[in-house]
């Protein structure tokens, strides 16, 4: 395995030759050219994407510093305003020190020095390179801020459209949506610059990995940090002058005068290929630190989705109150199952904020008739699993605990309200946020749910599932709830709204209850086991089929016009109906690539295919395609390449199923080549499958 590489100038010859003032290193195959005098990066290339970043003196980056002055507090403090780097080449390694970062002005007194130390080495894996930075404070003031790693000057490399800011979260095309408008902005608010979090599921970025690249190749990069380790903030700028991209990670640090700082370290993934090829060492970081507390069941792991049910608007005295009673649930469930959704949630069962969960409201049925709905619909293969919101207290409830509601702040909301949602003369559901580290709520909600369990309603979906540090944990409270119902029965559920922290949560959850439709959560799904993330679907059938595509839990709640959120039959919304009929049906067929494959989206692709939306799954011996028209005319084409995906060396056998499972008869198929499917309508998916047959004797 080849770790390192080292080319002094004079050895480059020709159009290779270094730039004059710089020198070159190649770690685990990417070539970095660091500024000889700044010691700030100059140049990144690799074999592939090619030139990944290409910067001037003046715009290189490697680490930066804000040193606020009274007389000049945007002053910064970093490499490229240096002068003196003492750059060290040893086997797969470059340290680069500068005994005093520069100031980004001169006249200033720093008084003393902020010194630098950064690391670059091969990785053991072979394909990563691995940054660190240490800094010394030998100034009289405190530094504020760090930035590192700090990448300037990075080119587009499959053009301003294809060139992907892809996260855990969301994806992007900053190259053309960094781009200043010609319409008048505000130069400290534009949108040239973009902050994106890590944390959890109320961040953009979800985890802390991130790939920035097209299916050509590009890198990877995220920090070997997990759980309540320290997140930061990853900012994107577009500089207008040369349309070149500078991705940082923001860390606000406070180090203090004769104190040092350490970033830890951060992999860097060259790659080949797209954004799939980039991420597997950090699926294999995800993998060797996140353990799962249960089993995900298996009915949540096959499904296409879940239904959730909006029984009403919280106002039993208003007789038209009721969208849903108790006994019209055995037939939602029948209806739920029938496509593909194997779980039902119920909102608004029974008054909120109570951590004793009350009685169900008597207005929506009798407790014995919602236990014999409870059973119906687990025969029906659509169990009831309630929402519960008991995070929060309300005005009857806050005594409990010592708290008092003192503002109408809250969850009180109606369609007939103005604003529909906290209206400043309505407090019916004002709360006080009680946990989760308050043991006496804690005992109460467990008495509660254990209470629950043994009626029958051994799942759980949870409001506001916050994660924190503060003992006991939500986690502590969860694992009491979840040992019993799993006594109870095994197949057991438990979901939530994911707020703050994806890695603490993922290992308790099975999936997910948030807000907000379809949006690219691939990456979370390729290197995540759990919680299957949800997609709200209400009637868009393109939605639900991205959904399908990307191995999304979609919770289905289809809405009366006019009305709230799961208050329609799914019957009722045909094309809805049919669509998740023939989702649910490929996956049925095709389940093994989305219980315990790897998704790889559309790098199964060399380049984008017009037209196209193609999500692709990978087993050791064969890969699926999901092959969408999303605005072809006619047949739908595109170029595949196996090669960095499939294992094995027998032939190729390439098969096709249409959206209404009839296949044609499988053929022979080369690693690299082109399909042209039949005509596809709009929205349609067809399956390719190829695999890999057994080697002939004798080679």
């Amino acid at each position: 395995m080849r770790l390192w590489a080292l080319a002094a100038p004079w050895l480059l010859g020709g159009a290779a030759m270094a730039q004059a003032g710089t020198t070159t290193a190649t770690l685990n195959g990417l070539k970095v050219t660091l500024d000889t005098d700044t010691g700030a990066i100059r140049r990144m290339e690799y074999p592939g994407p090619g030139v990944l970043l290409e910067a001037g003196p003046e715009e290189a980056g490697l680490v930066d510093a804000a040193y606020p002055l009274p007389e000049f507090e945007p002053l910064r403090l970093n490499a490229r305003s240096s002068t003196g780097a003492q750059i060290v080449k040893e086997p797969g390694k470059v340290t680069i020190r500068l005994s005093a970062l520069g100031p980004t002005r001169k006249g200033f007194n720093v008084e003393g020095t902020l010194s630098a130390e950064v690391t670059l080495r091969a990785d053991p894996d072979g394909r990563s390179v691995v940054m660190s930075c240490r800094l010394t404070n030998g100034t009289r003031r405190a530094v504020p801020q760090v930035i590192f790693p700090d990448l300037r000057g990075l080119v587009d490399v499959a053009g301003p459209d294809q060139t992907i800011f892809k996260t855990c979260g969301f994806g992007s095309a900053p190259f053309r949506e960094l781009a200043l408008p010609e319409a008048d902005v505000w130069y400290a608010n534009s949108n040239t610059t973009v902050e994106h979090k890590s944390g959890g599921m109320f961040h953009s970025m979800w985890a802390r990995w991130m790939d920035l690249g097209g299916l050509n190749g590009g890198f990877s990069l995220f920090p070997r940090r997990w759980g309540w380790d320290p997140q930061t903030t990853t900012v994107l700028q577009l500089r207008q002058a040369t349309k070149r991209l500078r991705v940082l990670s923001l860390h606000p640090t406070g180090i203090a005068p004769g104190e040092a700082w350490e970033s830890g370290e951060w992999v860097l993934t060259p790659h080949k290929s797209g954004w799939a090829k980039g991420i597997e060492p950090y699926r294999q970081w995800v993998r060797s630190h996140l353990t799962r507390r249960y089993e995900m069941p298996a009915h949540i792991r096959q499904a296409l989705g879940f239904r959730s049910v909006w029984m009403c608007q919280n106002q039993p005295n208003d007789p038209t109150d009721a969208v849903w009673r108790f006994n019209d649930l055995p037939g939602l469930a029948k209806e739920a199952a029938g496509h593909g959704l194997t779980e039902m949630v119920l909102w608004s069962i029974q008054p909120g904020f109570d951590a004793s969960l009350p009685a169900p409201f008597p207005h929506l049925g009798t407790e014995a008739e919602l236990l014999d709905a409870a059973r119906l619909c687990r025969q029906a293969g659509a169990p009831l699993v309630p929402f519960i919101s008991v995070l929060q207290a309300s005005p009857k409830t806050a005594g409990r605990y010592g708290l008092k509601v003192t503002d109408n702040n809250g969850w009180t909301y109606h369609t007939e309200m103005l604003p529909r949602w906290n209206p400043p003369y309505a407090t019916g559901l004002s709360c006080v946020q009680v946990g989760p580290a308050n043991q006496k709520w804690q005992d109460d909600v467990a008495e509660a749910c254990k209470s629950w369990i043994d009626k029958g309603f051994a799942g759980i979906s949870w409001d506001q599932y916050w994660s924190s540090q503060e003992k006991p944990t939500i986690q502590d409270l969860t694992k009491r709830i979840r040992d019993y119902a799993r006594s109870k029965d095994p197949e057991a559920s438990f979901s939530g709204e994911s707020l703050w922290n994806v890695e603490v949560d993922a290992e308790w959850l099975d999936y997910t209850w948030n807000w907000g439709g379809y949006a690219d959560r691939q990456a979370f799904v390729n290197a995540f086991p759990a919680p299957r993330p949800n997609v709200n679907v209400n009637r868009s059938e393109a939605e639900a089929r991205f959904a399908f595509m990307d191995n999304l839990m979609l919770n289905v709640w289809p809405a009366k016009p006019d009305g709230i959120n799961g208050s329609e039959r799914i019957a009722n919304v045909a094309g809805l109906s049919r669509t998740l009929k023939a989702c649910n049906g490929l996956r049925r067929r095709f389940m093994p690539y989305f219980t315990d494959g790897v998704m790889i989206g559309s790098c199964l692709l060399p380049e984008a295919a017009p037209g196209v939306r193609l999500t692709a799954y990978v087993l050791p011996d064969r890969v699926m395609a999901l092959v969408m028209n999303q605005g072809a005319e006619g047949p739908v084409t595109f170029r595949y390449d196996l090669e960095p995906w499939l294992g094995g060396s027998g032939p190729v056998v390439r098969s096709e199923t249409t959206e209404g499972g009839e296949g044609g008869k499988p053929s022979r198929s080369a690693m690299a080549g082109t399909v042209t499917t039949p005509t596809m309508e709009h929205l349609e998916i067809r399956v390719y499958e190829w695999k890999r047959g057994p080697a002939k004797p004798g080679g």
